[in-house]
């Protein structure tokens, strides 16, 4: 895996120094699918645990080079969202946040990346929630210590009445959406739903009612202007060649 990543990286730096020899200055991302070839099948494994150990090492080597990186996360050998799906997929995103890549993408990929699932997509979306909450680490500040709380409840008490409580449990615990925590007869007279089928209601939900927030007359116009000077750029570059 040394090898496989110290050429990795090689093909990345050379990228790299290609594009600042095109144009000094622009701007640039390294990263890439580091996986081993699954040695009885022939597979290149989305879910296996060397791809997450791999991401991991060339996000550790490109922070120290001070480059941005993209990484891997949330995806799977498995051919539907099944139990080997939810184990891929929450070990990558965990192992590729815990990383600190700056772009983490393939979120949503079954069958080693040949399936884009909605499905999948709609569940590792609730990871990521946990995975977020996981990095941001615990406030350690006199209010988040509460010592006069803790005293003024003392022994046999309970916080639940405390404004304290109301002023912060929402901002310091994750609250899921599709993660079950009911009682188990609220979780009967609720359907006995299992987690794929939540994320199968979701999923419709979403279609049926989501509507993307349209982008800002002045950010699209912007794009626009972009992607004319680029292609101006390129034909004026393909004439030259």
């Amino acid at each position: 895996m040394a090898g496989a990543m110290a050429q990795g990286i090689a093909e990345c730096l050379v990228g790299v120094v290609l594009a600042q020899l095109r144009r000094r200055g622009a701007g640039v991302i390294i990263g890439g699918v580091h996986s081993p070839l699954d040695m009885s099948t022939s597979i290149l494994s989305y879910g296996a645990p060397e791809l997450a150990l791999l991401s991991a090492g060339l996000t550790d080597v490109a922070r120290w080079l001070g480059l941005p990186v993209f990484s891997t996360a949330g995806c799977s050998d498995s051919k539907t969202l099944d139990q080997q799906a939810a184990i891929e997929a929450t070990l990558s995103i965990v192992v590729a946040a815990l990383s600190g890549a700056n772009l983490i993408h393939d979120v949503g990929y079954l069958e080693s990346g040949l399936l884009g699932s909605f499905d999948m997509l709609v569940m590792a979306d609730e990871v990521i929630g946990m995975a977020k909450r996981i990095v941001s680490g615990i406030t350690v500040t006199p209010e988040t210590l509460a010592v006069e709380v803790i005293e003024q409840v003392g022994p046999g008490g309970h916080y639940l009445t405390q404004e304290h409580t109301r002023r912060h449990f929402r901002t310091e615990l994750w609250l899921p959406t599709l993660m079950d925590r009911q009682m188990r007869r609220a979780w009967e007279a609720a359907g006995r739903r299992t987690m794929a089928e939540r994320v199968r209601a979701r999923v419709l939900d979403l279609l049926n009612t989501h509507h993307p927030l349209p982008i800002p007359a002045d950010v699209e116009a912007r794009l626009q202007e972009i992607v004319a000077q680029a292609e101006a750029r390129h034909k004026g570059d393909r004439e030259k060649g």
